[in-house]
C-alpha cells in the first residue's frame, strides 16, 4: 500500500518528501531509489511508533484534553492541572527569527533516536548546520554554511546571524564516528536589513508614526545607514 502510494507521486514531489523527512539524497538519485530510501523511512518511523506507542497514546490523549466532550474550552481551573509532553516522539527542528542580528532554533528528537546515540560507542555528538540558501528556490540551494557543535540533552539555541538580506535554514546532524545522519530540515527565515533605509528627517508622516511607535529611540542604538554589530543596555 505505502509502496504504491509512493509510485503514484511525481519524481519532485518524491524529492520534497524526502527532503521534509531529513533524507540526504543527491540530485542524481533514481526514482527507484527515492522511492526505496522512503519506504525503509516510513516503516522505520512505524517501527518507532509502535516501540512508544504508550509515550504517543498518552501524547495524543493530552491534546485533546483541552477541549470538553462537549465542544467547549476547559475551565482556568482545568487547564492548571494539564501538563505538556516533554517532547512529541519526533525529529524537528524549528528555527525563528528574533531580530536582523539572532535567531532561535529549538528541536526535538524522538525517544529511541536519543537511546541509540547514548548507547552508542561511535557517537560524536550534535551539530547545528546552519546554511545560507537562495530566498527563491524551492529546492535547498547552499550559499554558505557554518556548524554549531551541541549536546544530546540540548533542544534550543540562539544563532548569530553573520549576514542580512538572505535567507537561513538549519539542519540537525547527528554525528556516527565519520559518518554524518541528518536528522531534520528546519523552515526557511529571511534576515531583512539591520538598518533603516531612511533617516527621520526624510521619512514621510506615515513612516515617522511607524518608527514612533517602534520604539527604537529608546534603545539607544543607531538604526541608520550602517550594518555593523550593535547591541542594546538594559
Amino acid at each position: 500500500m505505502i509502496r504504491r502510494r509512493l509510485e503514484e507521486l511525481s519524481l519532485q514531489a518524491l524529492f520534497a518528501l524526502a527532503e521534509q523527512n531529513g533524507l540526504d539524497l543527491g540530485p542524481d538519485t533514481d526514482r527507484g531509489s527515492v522511492i526505496e530510501e522512503l519506504e525503509d523511512l516510513i516503516a522505520e518511523n512505524q517501527e518507532d511508533r509502535e516501540q512508544n506507542n504508550s509515550v504517543t497514546v498518552r501524547i495524543q490523549q493530552k491534546k485533546f484534553t483541552l477541549i470538553n466532550d462537549d465542544d467547549t474550552p476547559l475551565t482556568g481551573e482545568q487547564l492548571d492541572g494539564f501538563e505538556l509532553p516533554d517532547d512529541y516522539e519526533i525529529n524537528k527542528i524549528t528555527l525563528m527569527l528574533r531580530d536582523p542580528r539572532w535567531a532561535f532554533a529549538y528541536w526535538d528528537l524522538s525517544s529511541a533516536k536519543k537511546r541509540e546515540y547514548s548507547e552508542s560507542s561511535r557517537f560524536d555528538g550534535i551539530s547545528l548546520r546552519v546554511i545560507e540558501v537562495e530566498r527563491e528556490k524551492q529546492e535547498i540551494v547552499i550559499r554558505d554554511s557554518f556548524e554549531i557543535p551541541v549536546q544530546l540533552s540540548d533542544s534550543s539555541w540562539y544563532i548569530h546571524i553573520p549576514r542580512q538580506k538572505t535567507s537561513y535554514r538549519i539542519q540537525l546532524i547527528g554525528l556516527i564516528q565519520h559518518r554524518r545522519e541528518l536528522l531534520a530540515v528546519s523552515n526557511r527565515i529571511y534576515v531583512p536589513a539591520a538598518h533603516l533605509p531612511v533617516t527621520p528627517e526624510a521619512m514621510t508622516p506615515r513612516q515617522m508614526a511607524l518608527f514612533e511607535l517602534c520604539g527604537m529611540e529608546y534603545l539607544e542604538v543607531s538604526p541608520f545607514g550602517s550594518d555593523a554589530a550593535q547591541s542594546t543596555q538594559e
